[in-house]
């Protein structure tokens, strides 16, 4: 048997995904030593998250990646609008929630993951192995100090560092190898997503349906639109066993647009179901590792927030990291000030979910007396003047501490000029 690949990094980040890249990134440009582990062999995964609200957008711009960001493929969500049972009830803009960003960004996740992981190349401290799983811990004395795994499922590797980070997801295999708690979960809806090609004159345009068929559309680079059905969990197996005509009737009721795709509906292959959990961990950290993203903290598809979450805590683990590298395994009393920083804002934005969640399942009640109140409330809440507020808390988000400029990519006035 071949001996394991052994590395030495101060920081071993497990998961290439929007926070564990970014996170890379951020450290790779103060020269931190980082390798990213990625278990899949390369970023093409669909119907994950691929929207960058307003606070994204404001996060980036601080830190000088706006633009580098902009310049590779997306499209711009500028108006998002809201139809009960086929009839718009309400609508709102961009540029009334974030006046200074007034859009947001649909950008194919594969484009946003090689840009970053491009970006991060050109440091000589980073690296990024792809196929890399990490199967195991490496714990000396109650302390994190690595991880081991398989490369390409067959080349055994260890990997020993001052930190290492689960970035690995809703379905983190490290937060379950550290023996992290749930301290609450909920399951309620899943979206089922499909792709159709945008008919001609579609507008950049992001739709929630409401009514009897509920449902999502939004337009997606380069011309197709994503759509998804919002159904209470475990009712899509439901829909299944009724068979591939009755999934076409609904697919119909959803909206006109998809009239052609139900016709041609063979088999469920066109679907993708992703599971609606919101899920908070009671503690982020232990000696030695710490949880960022939807490893810590799992946000739902309401609202399309959740890359926009995990990479706000990316940037301020970052910060809290960066001093602490080159004295071994960071201990528990300085990681947790990652959670302490941006719990409150977490807990937050899963309770304007959970509460978009009630509306969204609650107009499809079975009972005709909250089916009937709820649709009579939703327009009522459209109308409202504190509804720009709740808007702006969520796709805006709340202040950051502020950047240590170190970790900017934007050149000084004084830099530029002089050249």
């Amino acid at each position: 048997m071949e001996a394991p690949t052994t590395a030495g990094v101060s920081a071993c980040i497990v998961g290439g995904g929007p926070a564990g890249l970014m996170l890379g990134l951020l450290l790779a440009k103060r020269g931190v030593d980082v390798l990213v582990l990625e278990g899949h062999e390369d970023f093409e995964r669909e119907f994950r998250g691929e929207v960058l609200q307003p606070s994204t957008s404001h996060l980036l711009d601080e830190l000088g990646l706006l633009e580098y960001v902009l310049a590779q493929p997306h499209s711009l969500l500028e108006v998002g609008k809201i139809r009960l049972n086929g009839r718009e009830v309400g609508q709102f803009e961009f540029k009334r929630i974030a006046p200074l960003y007034p859009y947001a960004i649909w950008m194919p996740q594969p484009i946003f993951l090689e840009a970053l992981r491009r970006k991060a190349a050109a440091f000589p401290s980073f690296k990024c192995w792809m196929g890399a799983r990490a199967t195991g811990l490496v714990e000396e004395g109650g302390k994190v100090v690595g991880v081991s795994g398989l490369r390409h499922g067959r080349e055994s590797f260890e990997v020993r560092a001052d930190v290492v980070v689960a970035a690995d997801g809703r379905y983190s295999a490290l937060t379950r190898l550290g023996g992290f708690e749930v301290e609450y979960e909920h399951h309620d809806f899943d979206v089922i997503w499909f792709t159709i090609e945008q008919p001609p004159g579609w507008t950049s345009t992001f739709y929630v349906s409401l009514g009897d068929v509920r449902g999502l559309m939004l337009p997606k680079y380069p011309h197709h639109i994503q759509a998804g059905l919002v159904l209470p969990t475990g009712e899509w197996k439901g829909w299944r066993d009724e068979g591939v005509a009755k999934v076409a009737e609904r697919v119909r009721r959803f909206d006109p647009i998809f009239n052609e795709f139900a016709a041609s509906l063979r088999d469920f292959k066109p679907f993708f179901p992703l599971e609606g959990i919101i899920r908070l961990m009671r503690s982020w950290s232990r000696d030695g590792m710490l949880l960022i993203g939807d490893a810590g903290h799992t946000m739902s598809p309401a609202g399309a927030i959740g890359v926009n979450v995990a990479i706000a805590t990316a940037a301020v683990a970052a910060q809290v990291l960066y001093p602490h590298f080159g004295h071994g395994p960071i201990g528990r009393e300085v990681l947790q000030e990652v959670q302490r920083l941006r719990e409150a804002d977490v807990r937050t934005l899963h309770r304007f979910q959970l509460g978009a969640q009630r509306v969204l399942l609650g107009q499809g009640s079975r009972n005709p007396i909250v089916k009937r109140l709820v649709q009579t409330a939703i327009p009522l809440i459209f109308r409202s003047p504190l509804l720009p507020l709740v808007q702006r808390r969520l796709f805006f988000g709340a202040p950051l501490p502020p950047l240590d400029p170190a970790f900017s990519f934007r050149e000084p006035a004084g830099a530029a000029a002089g050249r």
